[in-house]
């Protein structure tokens, strides 16, 4: 008897959270209604970081804080998709792990909108397309993501937030090994699993294509054939993983940002990514280092391109700690201003969870 009182104790708070859960709905979708009227953002990640903050600290301790963080990300899914759906434009085809990145953080009620090449991700986001645009800017294992960063410079976007990605990457094939005549997948992959290929299948042609969902795509139609591929592109294509988590480096994850049109408030827990060209002159870049010392910034990423504008001529795109409306963020903004020749802000931005 005892153990059935406690069972219909669970079932009347389960029915108050849904009760709950369905007036809060409501309520959303008002402020969807008067974001609308207004022209408000439906996503403002900083917003929700916040809810998520203040409910940790009046958390007792007894429910775990990744549960917390966890059970009130499917309620932001929720509410989003009773203001308005948000249109999300992402590396194609569907099963990519810009196509998972993109699902984690907005999640399933998002529309997902495949697009490629990768680059014509911000021409979505700049005609408002897609109101925001997913793409990968960083390998754990293979590094920069060259054109998506070239890109960069040449666009008015909003970074708006950062998501690292893990990537674990499967051989999928129709075929057994022993059948397997070609590989498919993106250049990356390939790069990733080289100790791999090379113990198990070091005679087989690499074809490389534009994606890993593309490479998926072509296995499920191409008898005798595999792709290097995410378990989500296995499932899509339904194309059995053959050989499971063949990466060289267990922890190889991705970092992609999140772009559009609006401004990230601050949260406390931010980053801000800009790009600088450096004067032509002995100790230029020194003195950049100097002003972040000085002011104490961590610098998390730093990483040169050449200028199109004038031949060896470098532009830096870099990543430093804090948000734009930090007192020591906006006097190094000013400092650079002044030492360099030329500063675009790409944004600030919640960081992203490792």
């Amino acid at each position: 008897m005892k153990l059935k009182k406690l069972r219909d104790e669970i079932n009347r708070i389960d029915e108050e959270l849904l009760d709950l859960l369905q007036k809060r709905a409501e309520i959303s979708k008002k402020v969807g209604s008067l974001k609308a009227d207004t022209g408000g953002e439906v996503h403002v990640p900083h917003r929700e970081y916040e809810i998520v903050n203040r409910l940790k600290k009046l958390n007792h301790g007894i429910y775990p804080e990744t549960a917390i963080e966890k059970i009130w990300t499917e309620i932001f899914f929720a509410s989003r998709a009773v203001q308005h759906p948000i249109r999300v434009a992402f590396l194609g085809p569907s099963g990519s792990f810009g196509h998972m990145a993109s699902l984690s953080f907005f999640g399933p009620k998002s529309v997902l909108i495949p697009i490629t090449p990768q680059t014509d991700i911000f021409t979505e986001v700049e005609t408002e397309r897609a109101d925001f645009g997913v793409v990968a800017i960083q390998n754990s294992v293979f590094g920069t993501v060259r054109d998506v960063l070239e890109r960069f410079q040449h666009t008015s976007l909003n970074i708006c937030a950062e998501i690292f990605q893990p990537i674990r990457l499967h051989l999928i094939s129709k075929s057994s090994l022993t059948e397997i005549k070609r590989i498919y997948s993106h250049s990356q992959p390939f790069a990733q699993c080289r100790i791999w290929l090379n113990k198990n299948m070091k005679s087989i042609e690499q074809v490389e294509v534009v994606s890993t969902s593309d490479a998926a795509k072509r296995a499920a139609d191409d008898p005798n054939t595999a792709a290097i591929a995410s378990k989500l592109a296995s499932e899509i294509y339904d194309v059995p993983v053959i050989a499971d988590s063949i990466m060289d480096e267990p922890n190889n994850a991705t970092r992609f940002l999140v772009i559009g049109n609006q401004s990230i408030g601050s949260t406390g827990n931010d980053r801000t990514s800009i790009f600088f060209t450096i004067r032509d002159r002995v100790g230029a870049l020194y003195e950049i280092l100097g002003v972040l010392k000085k002011y104490d910034l961590s610098l998390r990423y730093i990483q040169s391109l050449p200028s199109r504008s004038s031949p060896w001529e470098y532009v830096f795109f870099a990543d430093i700690e804090g948000h734009l409306d930090d007192d020591n963020v906006h006097s190094v903004l000013a400092n650079l201003d002044e030492l360099c020749r030329d500063v675009k802000i790409l944004g600030s931005y919640p960081r992203g969870a490792k």
